[in-house]
């Protein structure tokens, strides 16, 4: 593993009450979505939005890419798309508040 993936794994486990089980466990596997994710929201941050959704980048990133899933049926899962927002706000905290939250079903975890 390394560095930064070793820091992003590291910053979901002491952040791991803003997350889903499923999504820490789902993460390190598919760190490639994770990358590319943070690539279309830091190229939407530049562009000056100051909100934005990350259920629409996970559908750019589903129907323009060729990118899918390590281990699931799904190209790419949009459930996980609030989690992968909390985290970009976490990890680039420069830039948090692109995305909205809103209480997420289901997540036992999460405090918002």
């Amino acid at each position: 593993m390394n560095l930064k993936a070793f820091f992003l794994i590291d910053t979901l486990l002491a952040n791991k009450e803003k997350f889903s089980d499923e999504f820490i466990k789902w993460l390190p596997d598919n760190q490639h979505i994770w990358n590319a994710f943070v690539n279309e929201a830091i190229k939407i941050h530049q562009k000056g939005f100051k909100h934005y959704s990350a259920r629409t980048i996970i559908e750019v990133l589903r129907h323009h890419s060729a990118l899918k899933e390590i281990g699931s049926a799904w190209k790419i899962n949009d459930h996980h798309a609030p989690y992968l927002a909390r985290l970009f706000d976490i990890v680039y905290e420069d830039k948090a508040g692109l995305f909205e939250y809103r209480n997420v079903k289901g997540n036992k975890n999460a405090e918002k």
